[in-house]
C-alpha cells in the first residue's frame, strides 16, 4: 500500500480562468476536415499571435460540424477580441478559399448548440 501513487488534485473552479466559447462558420463551396480546420487555426495564430499569444489565449477549438462547416472555439474571456480577429486572418483550408463568420460569442456551449 505504501508504494501506491497519490494523484494530483484538480485545480478548483474559483482558481479556473473564466472562458468565452466562439462560434464561427466558413463560408466555402465543399465540406472541410476537422484535421484541416485545426491545423489551419494553429498555423495562422502562430503565425500572428506566436506560441505566447496562444498560450495566453488558452486557445482550444471544441466542436466541428463538416456538414455545415460550423465549429466552437474556447477562449480565455480576456482575449476573446483577439481571438476574434485572428479567426479573420484565415483566408484558405487546405488550399480551399474561405470566408470565415463569427456566428455567436458565449460563456457556455449550451447557449452555443441549442
Amino acid at each position: 500500500m505504501a508504494d501506491k501513487k497519490k494523484s494530483l488534485k484538480p485545480i478548483p473552479p474559483t482558481l479556473r480562468g473564466k472562458k468565452r466559447y466562439i462560434k464561427f462558420e466558413f463560408i466555402c463551396n465543399n465540406a472541410l476536415k476537422e484535421e484541416s480546420v485545426k491545423k489551419a487555426i494553429w498555423g495562422t495564430f502562430r503565425g500572428v499571435f506566436g506560441e505566447k499569444g496562444i498560450a495566453e489565449q488558452k486557445l482550444w477549438v471544441v466542436k466541428w460540424n463538416s456538414a455545415k462547416n460550423e465549429g466552437i472555439l474556447r477562449c480565455s474571456h480576456t482575449e476573446e477580441e483577439n481571438v476574434k480577429a485572428g479567426l479573420l486572418f484565415l483566408k484558405s483550408v487546405d488550399n480551399q478559399e474561405i470566408i470565415p463568420l463569427i456566428l455567436n460569442v458565449s460563456g457556455s456551449i449550451a447557449k452555443l448548440t441549442s
